[in-house]
């Protein structure tokens, strides 16, 4: 019987114990006997554990079986059931998409300024408001997350930030930063997006932390002064590299994009 029902015998002789599941007759040697159909029940013992039932809950219900009994706590653990494969579905699909964005950051060139042509992408935004210090916004930010998980937002991509073109002329950024944002595939209920046109973009990728940012929006302005391309208004600084694959902030890779007008 354990070998059927791919467990140690001593799972069988703990679950006779405690009165989850008991062998069909016990011989006055003490042996155990089960019967064929025990296999099956054994089975869906065995499923309702592995979704998470506890043995004292089964055997709750044992003490009041009946069939009435047995349909309610097989629909509400299907639904239960539904509702975990959902969330697992929801979670393959996360850590398949941030695979293919590492994958893609892996190819990019640290510094070098390109035209891209980008598809829309649609964002989740906060505003951020006056910005004093690195600190606040830090706290805008975890106010971001936090709405983003409020309104059951699941999005492989880290928070970016929009910067004003000219605070990145002026090189006083934290004071051009307007907004975080959270990219994602569809809007959530109840919250509206904003969409950042297809188009040609000039973008730079950059990695060596916050204090040499101006730089890399400096070689962005120099381009575009020196190609005469005119620019819009606000710049886009999205995340492609963070902890999860490299080792502190100075290693992040950001992608910094404008639309070329």
């Amino acid at each position: 019987m354990a070998r059927l029902c791919g467990v140690t015998k001593h799972t069988l002789f703990h679950y006779h114990q405690i009165g989850v599941f008991s062998p069909a007759v016990t011989g006055e040697n003490g042996y155990r006997y089960y019967t064929p159909p025990q296999v099956e029940v054994f089975a869906v013992i065995s499923t309702l554990r592995e979704l998470g039932m506890p043995l004292s809950q089964i055997r709750a219900y044992l003490d009041r079986r009946s069939p009435r009994e047995l349909v309610e706590l097989l629909d509400r653990e299907e639904r239960l059931l539904g509702e975990k494969i959902a969330r697992l579905e929801q979670m393959r699909a996360l850590i398949r998409r941030k695979g293919a964005l590492t994958r893609q950051a892996m190819d990019q060139q640290p510094g070098q300024v390109r035209v891209e042509e980008l598809g829309a992408r649609r964002f989740l935004m906060t505003p951020l408001g006056p910005l004093e210090s690195e600190a606040d916004f830090t706290s805008r930010a975890v106010e971001h997350t936090r709405r983003c998980q409020a309104l059951g937002v699941v999005s492989p991509h880290a928070i970016g930030a929009l910067l004003r073109r000219e605070a990145a002329e002026g090189g006083d950024l934290l004071q051009g930063y307007t907004h975080c944002y959270t990219q994602v595939e569809r809007a959530p209920r109840g919250a509206r997006l904003v969409t950042a046109p297809a188009g040609r973009y000039l973008t730079l990728c950059h990695t060596g932390g916050y204090a040499a940012l101006d730089a890399s929006y400096r070689r962005m302005l120099d381009w575009a002064a020196e190609h005469r391309a005119r620019l819009d208004d606000c710049f886009w600084e999205d995340t492609l590299l963070d902890d999860l694959s490299v080792k502190g902030y100075d290693h992040y890779l950001l992608k910094l994009s404008i639309r070329l007008l």
